[in-house]
């Protein structure tokens, strides 16, 4: 069923998730105003990973060309066991292409937002910065901005992030608090320092992505796509030795902020040299610090008049252990734009947005859960379990393994990566209609 209704949608936030959602709901057709709170475009945060569940959705929007060329695809990600450098696991991004259809990039947050700014500016879609809402009546669509300018739609989505006031108009009495789980120095690393010492220089060398897991901590990094810069996340949990300046920091109202360089230092000294290395090239004005948290599970994610829909970390803030965050955002408003491409009149819209809602909430759920368990996975403690974690990785990675090209892929993470949106969305609404006619032929609706 191709749509005949073309609403007005105040999407608020616009960050990956509410200019990805902009888009997809664009391309249907829809008049789409996208109201952001910040001054400018975000420029903090580290990578953020695309896998083939989200480059999947990009190329439907005939993006992916576009993201090919701006960022470098890495080769794999080469993850090394933090005391002496020994490599537990190698993943090929060009085995996980033939896997499911598409590589893994990972551009910066600021270059990922751009990307999807610029296309959906040139969509036609409206990109309003410094709107910052006051208050919004889910009944009648309507917001009111901190200016005391009111702004009226047909729909509002929430994509305003882990502390969403929209998420907090839908569930009242019943929003929920961000649970604290780790925190992350976050630095960008000068490339030309990197290579200058021959300890780190091969790690800007291959386009790959570098992981280390060690007691209480991980790491992913890797050289940008111009080797201008190294990144470097570093994320340690509160049982890890930490400065009085850094606790504070953690525990303050500002998710990121500047770090202390000698705790930065002091939560790796007992990582192997290259770490060591590089950590002591990490300049103080590019020693940030990251609260990670992530939501319990909600009531709805819909308002009660159907009219008022969250997604992404609105709905679903998850730790970035398995680096799906930004993915299932984006897989979120694609779900939305196609059940919505379904609408006939006005009064379809929360039929839609509930089945938008029953389509995403349980996948997310599922990868929130599988998040949280990888953290764990990677941060174990030396000991018995670590060992075995350690020789279950090494059989994996053996060539002479039977199944090695299967897990050399990124094997058992299709449920993940082979996600397709379109279908889950064909599967839900043609089983809904024909539930429904089945039902009237019954003589059970009128």
């Amino acid at each position: 069923m191709s749509s005949t209704a073309s609403f007005t949608i105040l999407i608020i936030g616009g960050g990956v998730a509410g200019l990805a959602a902009s888009i997809g709901l664009r391309r249907k057709g829809h008049k789409v105003l996208v109201l952001e709170s910040s001054t400018t475009l975000q420029t903090l945060g580290g990578s953020l990973l695309i896998p083939p569940n989200a480059a999947r959705v990009l190329d439907s929007y005939g993006l992916w060309e576009k993201f090919k060329a701006s960022e470098t695809i890495p080769v794999g990600n080469t993850t090394f066991r933090y005391q002496d450098g020994k490599v537990l696991e190698e993943v090929e991004y060009a085995a996980m292409e033939g896997a499911f259809g598409y590589p893994v990039m990972a551009p910066s947050r600021a270059k990922y937002q751009r990307l999807l700014y610029d296309a959906a500016i040139e969509l036609g879609v409206q990109v309003r910065l410094s709107s910052r809402i006051k208050s919004l009546e889910e009944g009648t669509a309507c917001v009111t901005l901190t200016t005391g300018e009111t702004v009226r739609g047909d729909i509002i989505i929430g994509a305003d992030g882990i502390k969403s006031k929209v998420r907090s108009e839908i569930l009242r009495d019943d929003d929920v608090q961000p649970v604290p789980e780790s925190i992350a120095y976050q630095c960008n690393i000068s490339g030309e320092d990197m290579r200058s010492d021959p300890l780190t220089a091969p790690l800007m060398g291959g386009g790959a992505i570098h992981s280390w897991y060690g007691p209480s901590r991980q790491m992913i990094c890797g050289p940008d796509s111009s080797s201008s810069v190294y990144r470097m996340t570093l994320i340690f949990y509160p049982n890890s030795t930490l400065s009085s300046e850094d606790i504070l920091a953690a525990n303050s109202s500002s998710s990121y902020r500047l770090g202390s360089i000698q705790s930065l230092r002091d939560c790796v000294k007992d990582f192997e040299p290259r770490v060591r290395k590089f950590a002591s090239l990490v300049k103080p004005e590019d020693c940030f610090l990251w609260k990670i948290a992530h939501l319990p599970k909600l009531k709805s994610w819909v308002s009660e008049s159907g009219k008022v829909a969250i997604l992404g970390d609105a709905a679903h803030a998850m730790v970035p252990h398995l680096g799906a965050g930004a993915a299932t955002a984006v897989e979120d408003g694609a779900v939305l734009a196609e059940c919505l491409s379904h609408a006939q009149f006005t009064s379809d819209i929360p039929k839609l947005l509930q089945t938008y809602e029953k389509i995403c909430r349980p996948r997310a759920e599922r990868i929130q859960a599988t998040a949280l368990i990888t953290g764990q996975y990677k941060v174990m403690p030396d000991g018995p379990a670590q060992v075995k974690r350690d020789e279950k990785m090494a059989q994996r990675m053996d060539k002479a393994n039977p199944r090695y090209e299967y897990w050399k892929a990124g094997g058992g993470l299709e449920w993940l990566y082979g996600y397709d949106f379109m279908k889950e969305v064909a599967q839900e609404i043609d089983g809904s209609t024909s539930e429904s006619e089945g039902e009237i032929r019954s003589g059970h609706k009128l």
